[in-house]
């Protein structure tokens, strides 16, 4: 197998204990203990012919809805995370087993499972995809959810189901040409009604389950030429493709090479990570090939594909950034950082976490936006509880149930005592029960700059904890007498080591870095984007022209004034006599107008088109 240099704790091991994180954590812990399971199921029931009574979802998972079902895919691996995680009074254990048991009823024979018949996939095959609406990447959502019901809530049922769909897909494929496979397999149009998600991943999954060979090489099939084989040799391939259609499909071919160690899948997912680099936006998040604003759609029809490398400049219509893309982007960030130990990896993790994970989820429910849009005078459109069902309503509440994940890593590469990395100032709680080890993060970051961590072990164990040396500007020793003598702090360039013998209730203090920057738009110098600390501060209202003093972080830091201590709260002055903007962090926008890349172009002022919100996923 592939050598790790850092691997993320597993969701039970990393526990949140407070803030934003763990508000909203519960927010959609409480939606999904709210929601009636035989609505839920009801359209897998009436596929399968069986009787129910229960009334029918709307959106996306309404009774003629294309890829209806998906969302039910969602739900089970939300509640497998959420059981992973903390599940002491069983009820998303329940809801594991209960989702499972109607799946198993909704079984045909020869595994096929779904909301919709399968005469869907007949149409894929047949009539150019006429009449079909992503079948495949409907099955996949259905398939990932049983592999996590078994994987994190050890349902057995769920494993034998998963493993049905996988040998009624390959033998589907097996009775197909080479060009109707690669016909079916090659979603380059606009919008794509091929799109087939992460198939791929969660077959490979199964086949580290099972060692069945079969399923191995169904995986395989999802590994496609045209994108993954070019970005082997370096080809940016990238633009005008629909960016979370092929999201995962880098998570995919990282997947492969973990189990074959095929050295050109990592080689596909680097490239392409370089690739995406040039399409990102400050948010750490990416997707938009927009060229013009339409308003049947609210924003571009090309929205959701990506633009030009290092040229965003016409990228700003309202529909940039489906958060789809954030959470699967963070995904194949966090991975390859785990690989290869690269702290601006890392850092772009945070960034993805703060502005644009946390972000998408409502501050008033949980639920969740569809884009993120970063223009002037926009507004989010999030999700509703039963009647919406969009795909990042789904990625939005598995994402959620695993906010914990990515803050604490432990080191693979060290031998000669525990090493623990610490990714980001989220306050949660590490519990490595193999090491007797527990480490509690205290922290407000960004409201303030500082940060405690205590130490709860039983033994005596030499243990070496690393912190981001672009964050952490100072470790003091002032609250434990004597531990100076046993600890150390050793600048190790990238990383801070705080190392030594750690006695329980030892103490720590750490004073951060936090300061502003000014981040131009790609390919428009003009268009920059405020940020204190690594978090994106978004400005109140459509009025979004400043100074030019603010395209760089200098004359920004002479007109941005913090209003107070309490809160992350920024009054930015400009020219003459007009009214300063106020800034907020963009987690904390709700469906307020606001502005992001504000325009400091004095000679060219900006107005803000009439913005209409995007319709539920019509584009």
């Amino acid at each position: 197998m592939t050598a790790d240099r850092y691997q993320s704790f597993a969701l039970g091991q990393v526990e949140l204990t407070g803030g934003e994180w763990l508000r909203r954590q519960r927010l959609v812990r409480d939606y999904l203990l709210s929601f009636n399971l035989d609505r839920l199921m009801h359209t897998f029931r009436r596929n399968a012919g069986l009787p129910s009574g229960a009334q029918p979802l709307g959106g996306w998972e309404s009774e003629d809805g294309g890829i209806r079902g998906h969302f039910v895919g969602h739900f089970l691996s939300a509640a497998a995370k959420y059981h992973a995680g903390d599940d002491s009074d069983g009820q998303m254990m329940h809801i594991v087993d209960r989702i499972v048991e109607n799946l198993s009823e909704c079984a045909r024979p020869d595994g096929y499972l779904s909301a919709f018949p399968d005469s869907q996939l007949d149409v894929l095959e047949t009539k150019e995809f006429h009449g079909a609406w992503a079948p495949y990447y409907t099955l996949h959502k259905i398939m990932q959810g049983l592999v996590d019901a078994y994987r994190l809530a050890d349902n057995d049922k769920a494993l034998e189901l998963a493993i049905g769909m996988a040998h009624y897909i390959a033998h589907r494929f097996e009775r197909l040409g080479r060009w109707n496979i690669d016909n079916i397999l090659r979603p380059v149009r606009l919008n794509p009604l091929n799109e087939y998600g992460g198939i791929g991943d969660s077959l490979y999954s199964l086949y580290e389950l099972t060692g069945d060979q079969s399923i191995l090489k169904t995986a395989q099939l999802f590994d496609r030429d045209y994108f993954v084989g070019n970005l082997m040799h370096g080809i940016d391939v990238l633009e005008d493709l629909h960016a979370n259609t092929h999201l995962p499909v880098l998570a995919a071919a990282l997947h492969r090479y973990r189990i074959t160690e095929d050295i050109r899948y990592r080689s596909a997912v680097e490239y392409g990570y370089v690739f995406l680099l040039g399409r990102t936006f400050a948010n750490g998040s990416n997707s938009s090939r927009a060229e013009h604003y339409t308003k049947r759609y609210g924003v571009s029809d090309r929205a959701e594909h990506w633009g030009t490398y290092g040229d965003l400049s016409r990228s700003l219509t309202g529909g940039e950034c489906e958060s789809c893309c954030a959470h699967n982007t963070e995904r194949v960030v966090r991975e390859l950082f785990e690989l290869d130990g690269d702290p601006a990896k890392l850092a772009h993790v945070e960034r993805l976490k703060f502005n644009a994970v946390l972000a998408c989820l409502n501050p008033d429910n949980g639920l969740s936006a569809y884009h993120q849009p970063l223009g002037a005078g926009v507004r989010r459109l999030y999700s509703t509880a039963y009647d919406s069902f969009w795909c990042c309503t789904g990625t939005g509440i598995e994402a959620a149930a695993s906010l914990q994940q990515g803050i604490w890593y432990r080191s693979l590469a060290s031998e000669e005592m525990i090493e623990i990395l610490l990714g980001m100032f989220i306050p949660s709680r590490l519990h490595w029960v193999d090491c007797r080890l527990d480490l509690e993060l205290h922290a407000n970051y960004p409201y303030d700059d500082h940060a405690t961590v205590i130490v709860h072990q039983a033994g005596t164990n030499r243990l070496r904890l690393l912190l981001r040396s672009d964050r952490v500007q100072r470790v003091r020793f002032d609250t434990v007498p004597g531990m100076r003598d046993r600890v150390t702090v050793h600048d190790m360039g990238e990383f801070v080591a705080v190392e030594g013998v750690f006695h329980d209730g030892d103490v720590f203090d750490l004073d951060l870095g936090l300061d502003i920057a000014a981040e131009p738009l790609p390919g428009n110098d003009n268009r920059v984007a405020v940020l204190y600390g690594g978090i994106v501060l978004a400005a109140e209202g459509s009025d979004a022209n400043v100074s030019q003093a603010c395209r760089n972080a200098e004359g920004l830091r002479s007109l941005l004034v913090r209003e107070n201590d309490s809160e992350l709260r920024f009054t930015l002055h400009r020219n003459g006599d007009r009214r300063p903007l106020r800034l907020k962090p963009i987690y904390e926008v709700k469906q307020e107008t606001y502005s992001v890349y504000l325009n400091a172009d004095e000679t060219h002022e900006l107005v803000p088109e009439p913005w209409i919100p995007v319709t539920a996923g019509e584009n």
